[in-house]
């Protein structure tokens, strides 16, 4: 989907949440832990990238023209088909690690680490990269914004949110945007690369 579908999809489910930016900003984030929570209930690995995959696809309906009247139930009910889903192909994957009937061919714990340790290096490369497509501008406030310590993690987000004359939900919004383009790009590459 291109960006300006995804800005503009973006900017009806803020809408839906809230009339106000900001508001609408900590209804998103509450809505966002309480998908990551609904999967982490279940046992799901990837509870964060499958709350976002729901996002996507709400998203996704909304730039189709789709009429949400209750976006908690309409989002409710898209995660659990993103997690139907995710069982289904859970399940195919157990299954075909089960069929093997060439069990003996599979890697020494030594080799695994390697190519564990491959991946790593390749995860790693690709997300620089990405990371060096994306603008300077963003590039900058995506290592401003995580560039802190534990301690005054806060501050410094608030202190960063104020010299780009937002708030800070319009912030972390905007944040989980560039975040999410990043991890799509970081994906892809290491899908290309493997």
């Amino acid at each position: 989907m291109p960006d300006s579908l995804t800005q503009t999809g973006f900017e009806k489910l803020l809408n839906l949440l809230g009339e106000e930016r900001e508001q609408a900003g900590l209804s998103y984030e509450n809505l966002r832990v309480r998908l990551i929570k609904f999967f982490d209930w279940r046992d799901c690995v990837s509870s964060e990238e499958l709350a976002d995959e729901v996002f996507d696809r709400v998203i996704k309906k909304l730039v189709e023209g789709e009429e949400i009247q209750n976006i908690n139930a309409y989002t409710a009910t898209v995660a659990q088909f993103v997690f139907k889903e995710y069982c289904r192909r859970k399940e195919r994957k157990h299954q075909s690690i089960e069929d093997n009937p060439n069990l003996e061919q599979l890697e020494t714990r030594e080799n695994f680490t390697e190519k564990l340790e491959e991946t790593a290096d390749i995860r790693e490369i690709c997300f620089v990269n990405c990371l060096q497509k994306m603008d300077a501008e963003t590039r900058k406030l995506l290592i401003a914004y995580h560039d802190t310590d534990e301690a005054t993690m806060i501050s410094a987000r608030k202190k960063l949110a104020e010299s780009m004359n937002l708030n800070l939900n319009t912030l972390r919004i905007k944040i989980c945007r560039y975040k999410s383009k990043l991890e799509d790009c970081t994906r892809k590459c290491c899908e290309e690369k493997k």
